[in-house]
């Protein structure tokens, strides 16, 4: 797969949204894109954190979270 992919996970409880964006991630090569749709307050500050620990490159906007996989 390459390109963007983009996960729905609104209304999906910490720490369940992190598990579901990694397995997605893992489906990616290096330099794609994940774009998550995330709920205000702990989602959208927990994945972006957890995200950049695991080595990829971040980007939020509002409640909607871009994550490029790192090499």
């Amino acid at each position: 797969m390459s390109g963007s992919q983009t996960l729905d996970l609104t209304g999906v409880v910490c720490p369940l949204n992190w598990v579901k964006a990694k397995l997605a991630l893992e489906q990616l090569d290096p330099g794609d894109e994940l774009i998550l749709l995330l709920d205000p307050g702990e989602p959208i500050d927990s994945v972006p954190r957890s995200a950049l620990e695991d080595g990829h490159s971040v980007r939020v906007e509002g409640t909607s979270v871009t994550i490029v996989k790192g090499g």
